[in-house]
């Protein structure tokens, strides 16, 4: 959170991810306490706000997910799995779903592309390591290396990719990559 200026936003749809990962597991009430702490009476998916309170948000609702799900790494990968979907099934990522041909290779173009549309601040690029796998960097992006994960194992499996393979690792204090192949 010390390294964020007022300046870095983030859509609604990541705040609305992470509530919907507590409502999932019947933390309602974390949820509730989340969004009161927050100072909104709710987010909208395509509004900006500012990526500090998001964070405060992870840091409240990680220690009940990290339970449910067996530690924080993993709860951090559902978290980005959900809101994934979430983008790619609403809005503006419906309509890039929509008119792009259905295939994992698509994530080269459509992956840093929607980055952009959910965040004000980053360096986000796919790489191509062979015909099934790739390498995604980010440079400078508040979450760390399993919300990513999450973000890029459901990104391909909508887009069709089946036995999805995804490891990533910090690299530096807000730098990050992930490796990623499929069947």
């Amino acid at each position: 959170m010390g390294l964020a200026t007022a300046s870095d936003t983030i859509r609604g749809m990541l705040f609305n991810g992470t509530l919907d990962v507590l409502r999932a597991v019947g933390a309602d009430s974390l949820a509730e306490r989340c969004v009161e702490e927050s100072g909104e009476a709710r987010f909208l998916d395509f509004f900006s706000y500012p990526v500090r309170m998001h964070c405060q948000m992870v840091s409240t609702a990680l220690p009940v997910l990290a339970e449910e799900y067996g530690g924080e790494e993993e709860a951090l990968r559902r978290m980005g799995c959900l809101v994934a979907n979430r983008f790619l099934r609403v809005g503006a990522g419906r309509v890039m779903m929509s008119l792009t041909p259905r295939s994992p290779r698509q994530l080269g173009y459509t992956l840093p592309m929607a980055y952009r549309m959910a965040v004000n601040f980053g360096e986000y690029e796919v790489r191509w390591t062979g015909p099934r796998s790739g390498h995604f960097t980010l440079k400078r992006d508040f979450m760390p290396h399993p919300f990513h994960e999450g973000v890029v194992k459901t990104s391909l499996e909508l887009w069709g990719a089946r036995e999805v393979t995804v490891s990533g690792r910090q690299t530096g204090g807000l730098d990050s990559e992930c490796d990623f192949c499929w069947q």
